[in-house]
C-alpha cells in the first residue's frame, strides 16, 4: 500500500467526505477545464478505441460489443479502430493479440481503418508481426496499420526474446524490421538451427508502405524518437498534462523537421468518451469509471481507495475528456486539435454495460465534420503513416473485405 493510500486510511467518514467534496471543486475548477473558445482549424479525425477492463463484460458479449461498434463507425465514417495489447492483467486483459481481433474487424467493414494500438514490439518476432498483419491488411483490402510499444510491465516479459532493460531500443529495431520485411526486403536473423537466415515475409501485403506509430505516455525523448524515425505518434492524457501534450508534439514535430523528414507527420491522441445531455451522467458514469481506474491502479499496486477515485474520475469529467455533453465534448477536441492532434482516439469501452455503449455511439458521431459521410471524412488528406490507411472509397469494388 502506498503513502498516500496509508493516510488516507487514518482519515475519519466526516474527513473522506470533507476531502472528496473538495476534490471534486478543485478537479471542476483546475487548470485542465476545458475553455469554451473556439478553434479555427481544421477538425482532428474521429477514431474508436478499445481498452476494456476484462472484468466487465464476458468475453463472448464483449467481443460482440466491439465487432458492432466496429461496424456502426464504419457506417457513419469514423477514421479507424484501435486494438491494444495487454497481458496477465485485468486492465485491457481483452485484447492478448490485437492482430486476432483487427482481423475480425476487418471483414466486418468496409472502410474503416484497422490498427494495432498497440503491438508490444519485444514480445514478439519481426516476422511473425510482418506475417499477421499482412493477413490483416489482405482482409482489409490495405486498411492496416500498427503502433508499437516498448511494453512496461514486468510480468509481460515473460514472452519477450529480450530484456527488460532493453526494449525502448528493441521498439524501434522491431519497427524498422517490420516495414523493410513489410516492404518485401529479404532481412537476417540469427536461427537455432545454425547460421542466419535471411527470410521474406508472407503473404504479401496489399500495401506497399505499412503505416507505423510509436507509442508515448507523455515522456518527450519517445516523442522525439518518433519524429526523427519518420513514424507517427499514439498517444494519451494519461501520463501528461495538456499543455505537456501541445509542447511533445511541437518537439516531434521539430525532430522529424531536423532529420528530414516530409510532411508534419500524425499525431494521434485517446481519450474516454461518453457523450451525453442526461443529467444523471455523472452518476451513470461513477461506477464505471471508478472501477476502470481501480483497475488501471492495481497494475502499479496502487489501492483502491475511494477518495483516490472519485478524485481521478472528477478530473475526466472536467478536464479534457469526451466524458459530457455534445458542446464540451466540441470544446474539448477543438483544444486537441489545436495543441497538434491530428486524430483522437475515443476511448468507449471503460466498463458501461454493452447495450450503453452501443446507445451511446450516435451521440459521439454526432461530433464528425459536417461533411463526413460513410466515404470520406472533411478534412485534408493526411500526410504520413495516416495516408496509407484508408482506401479510396472510390475503388471500393463492394467486397465485405475490401
Amino acid at each position: 500500500m502506498s503513502g498516500i493510500d496509508a493516510r488516507l486510511g487514518q482519515l475519519t467518514p466526516e474527513q473522506r467526505e470533507l476531502l472528496r467534496r473538495r476534490m471534486k471543486e478543485r478537479a471542476r475548477g483546475s487548470a485542465q477545464a476545458v475553455p469554451q473558445e473556439t478553434y479555427e482549424g481544421p477538425p482532428a479525425r474521429l477514431s474508436l478505441y478499445f481498452f476494456p477492463q476484462a472484468r466487465a463484460l464476458a468475453a463472448p458479449d464483449y467481443y460482440d460489443m466491439m465487432l458492432r461498434a466496429c461496424e456502426f463507425a464504419d457506417e457513419q465514417g469514423f477514421h479507424a479502430a484501435w486494438f491494444p495489447e495487454r497481458h496477465f492483467v485485468d486492465f485491457g486483459g481483452s485484447h492478448p493479440n490485437p492482430s486476432v481481433l483487427a482481423a475480425a474487424a476487418a471483414v466486418r467493414t468496409r472502410r474503416l481503418g484497422i490498427r494495432a494500438g498497440s503491438v508490444a514490439a519485444p514480445l514478439h518476432h519481426p516476422v511473425r508481426i510482418a506475417e499477421e498483419w499482412a493477413v490483416v491488411d489482405n482482409l482489409s483490402g490495405g486498411r492496416t496499420g500498427i503502433s508499437f510499444a516498448s511494453g512496461w510491465h514486468p510480468d509481460d516479459f515473460v514472452l519477450a526474446r529480450t530484456p527488460y532493460d532493453e526494449r525502448k531500443d528493441v521498439l524501434l529495431r522491431t519497427a524498422d524490421q517490420v516495414r523493410r520485411l513489410w516492404a518485401g526486403e529479404a532481412v537476417e536473423f540469427p536461427s537455432t538451427a545454425g547460421e542466419p537466415a535471411k527470410v521474406l515475409a508472407q503473404p504479401r501485403p496489399v500495401q506497399p508502405e505499412l503505416p507505423v506509430w510509436i507509442t508515448a505516455a507523455g515522456n518527450p525523448d519517445t516523442f522525439v524518437a518518433a519524429g526523427t524515425a519518420g513514424h507517427g505518434v499514439m498517444t494519451a492524457l494519461l501520463g501528461q498534462t495538456l499543455n505537456q501534450l501541445r509542447e511533445n508534439i511541437l518537439r516531434y514535430r521539430e525532430a522529424r523537421r531536423t532529420a528530414g523528414h516530409p510532411g508534419d507527420g500524425d499525431v494521434v491522441v485517446m481519450t474516454h468518451a461518453y457523450v451525453s445531455d442526461a443529467p444523471d451522467l455523472e452518476e451513470r458514469l461513477r461506477p464505471a469509471l471508478h472501477a476502470y481506474l481501480s483497475s488501471y491502479r492495481s497494475q502499479t499496486g496502487g489501492g483502491e481507495e475511494e477518495v483516490l477515485l472519485e478524485a481521478a474520475f472528477q478530473d475526466y469529467l472536467a478536464g479534457p475528456s469526451l466524458l459530457g455533453g455534445p458542446d464540451k465534448a466540441r470544446a474539448v477536441l477543438a483544444r486537441l486539435a489545436e495543441a497538434g492532434a491530428d486524430e483522437v482516439g475515443c476511448l468507449i469501452d471503460f466498463g458501461l454495460p454493452a447495450q450503453d455503449v452501443l446507445a451511446g455511439l450516435p451521440a459521439l458521431a454526432g461530433l464528425l465534420p459536417e461533411a463526413a459521410g460513410p466515404a470520406s471524412a472533411a478534412r485534408p488528406a493526411p500526410t504520413g503513416p495516416a495516408a496509407a490507411v484508408r482506401p479510396d472509397p472510390a475503388s471500393d469494388s463492394g467486397d465485405r473485405s475490401a
